[in-house]
């Protein structure tokens, strides 16, 4: 500090030059460079993607809770402020801010961005005539698209009259704008089918029994192709219906056209009483099978049995609403007309023919499932935190999971730490704790891997910042390329006081350096002045 003090003053103008003003902005110029004792802090280095929105949360002490916070371009005194909270909200152009007094966080996010957002800003807080700041670094790129996520637009738990469904297609990451196109998968080619992110599935417009699309995201540096949206069509001349099934996932309850419906004799389960449904199962996991039938059936019992050859044995049924038997359970919701079986810890000998049905005196409604249990390999792991927040805590701990959705079980969790020389496991568990006073570095980067018999998949990167200021120990933990970040901070019995003492502290330094700055100009001046001489003397001579 001392160094950086006698370095600038060094810098200091010539004794002709300096005047009163220039001397003030001098030393205004030493305060603003001076740390800011960790009052306030966010993550150093940030990256944006072109087209998308940016998030940056801003973390500070308690005692800024009631002062002004702001958002600035530039890293100087001088940066101009884009945006400010005006109570608690602000907004100007692309920028919003948001301070959560409670949680002492502000966050700032920039919208729309572009290359030209990339440099330094500060996150600011005015108090009382003389600002704290965090100062960094936006780094605006452009980026591939991902994958594209399908999705049912509307809700798949209940059977949809009228014939249609939509299914809509989106990449959460890469720059914008994107260009989403529906392609249909056939023996003959992929025609293009539509150049939306949404698909309408109408019962009227399938020719075949069976039909497969998949959507394809592009932007500037390139396209990737969605998972399979799989259609199987029953029209039996009454009424035409289908299912939807999307990569392999539980299908969405069948649709059916209501205008093509006939009356019948004898109301059946209202599902495809013709057609065997095959479902897919994996070892280890559970698979939920849905049975829909008319209302007259309300009050009947319900039951699930396996086929082996022409004999079913009953395996669950209703006892009233809900039922179990070991790995099976049955829930009969009167309402909607659905009773739902669900069996649990599946295994390959689960494989095979199962039946839906009602108890009734006369002819016994039916519905035949055709269940496939198989390996899997393990997904891509999925990171969250426990407890589940976005906010600050106290307490210098929190606890990140890792968790493969999709895979046969078990699965095997080991967290490592990714180091430039060779990556170092520390835990053989699903869980990794984080806390303050374990760490050794400033920054540490995590990622955990998921294992079963079919293969073994990493997550994304746990990216951790520490920072020791004013014996307060926080972190800040980032996932990589989701921008979902967490903050801890650890609170020391002096911190209170020790707050206090940089206030008073700072204005001090701030005389001190204007006393130094003015000795140096006059000191300057002095050794400059000419030297005194006296005035010749007169020499009478007397004759």
């Amino acid at each position: 500090m001392l160094w950086t003090l006698i370095l600038l003053i060094s810098f200091l103008p010539g004794p002709g030059w300096v005047s009163a003003n220039k001397m003030m902005w001098t030393s205004f110029l030493l305060i603003g460079f001076l740390p800011v004792s960790g009052a306030l802090w966010a993550e150093k280095y940030v990256r944006g993607v072109v087209g998308r929105a940016f998030t940056i949360s801003c973390h500070y002490k308690a005692t800024y809770s009631s002062y002004t916070k702001y958002w600035c371009k530039g890293w100087t005194p001088l940066c101009s402020v884009l945006v400010e909270t005006n109570g608690q909200r602000g907004r100007s152009g692309r920028m919003s801010i948001t301070d959560n007094t409670e949680w002492r966080i502000f966050t700032v996010t920039m919208e729309d961005l572009h290359s030209g957002d990339t440099g330094w800003y500060s996150c600011g807080i005015s108090e009382s005539g003389f600002d704290t700041r965090f100062n960094l670094h936006l780094q605006v790129s452009e980026e591939p698209v991902s994958v594209p996520v399908v999705r049912y637009l509307s809700s798949a738990s209940v059977s949809c009259l009228g014939g249609s469904v939509s299914v809509s297609c989106e990449s959460f990451q890469g720059s914008l704008p994107i260009q989403y196109r529906w392609y249909e998968q056939s023996s003959s080619g992929h025609p293009k089918i539509s150049d939306s992110k949404e698909l309408a599935l109408h019962c009227q417009s399938f020719n075949h029994q069976h039909h497969q699309y998949y959507c394809r995201a592009s932007n500037r540096l390139g396209a990737r192709s969605s998972g399979i949206v799989n259609v199987t069509v029953f029209n039996n001349g009454e009424i035409c219906s289908y299912v939807t099934e999307i990569n392999g996932t539980r299908p969405v309850p069948f649709c059916e056209n209501t205008a093509q419906r006939k009356k019948t004799t004898s109301p059946q389960i209202r599902a495809f009483p013709t057609v065997p449904r095959a479902l897919r199962g994996v070892v280890g996991r559970v698979v939920t099978i849905d049975c829909h039938y008319a209302p007259m059936y309300r009050s009947h019992t319900k039951y699930f049995c396996c086929m082996r050859g022409h004999q079913c044995t009953s395996l669950v049924n209703t006892n009233g609403q809900t039922e179990q038997s070991g790995r099976m359970t049955i829930r009969d919701n009167t309402s909607q007309g659905i009773f739902t079986v669900t069996m649990e810890n599946l295994v390959s000998q689960d494989t095979g023919v199962y039946r839906c049905g009602i108890a009734t005196s006369g002819n016994t409604p039916v519905f035949d499932v055709q269940l496939q249990v198989s390996d899997e390999p393990v997904s891509v792991p999925v990171l969250r935190y426990l407890p589940t927040a976005n906010i600050t805590r106290v307490g210098g701990s929190v606890t990140v999971s890792c968790e493969s959705v999709q895979g046969s079980l078990p699965i095997q969790y080991t967290w490592y730490e990714n180091i430039s020389s060779v990556d170092s496991k520390i835990t053989e568990n699903s869980k990794l704790d984080l806390r303050c006073q374990s760490f050794k570095h400033q920054h540490h980067q995590y990622y955990c891997t998921a294992l079963n018999t079919r293969g073994a998949k990493s997550s994304e990167i746990v990216n951790v910042s520490i920072y020791n200021r004013g014996g307060n120990c926080s972190l800040v933990i980032r996932f990589s390329g989701t921008g979902r970040e967490y903050s801890c901070e650890t609170f020391t019995t002096a911190s209170t006081a020790s707050s206090m003492i940089w206030k008073v502290g700072r204005w001090l330094l701030f005389a001190l350096l204007m006393i130094c700055t003015i000795s140096v100009t006059w000191f300057t001046r002095k050794t400059k002045r000419p030297e005194r001489s006296d005035p010749p003397r007169l020499v009478y001579k007397v004759k």
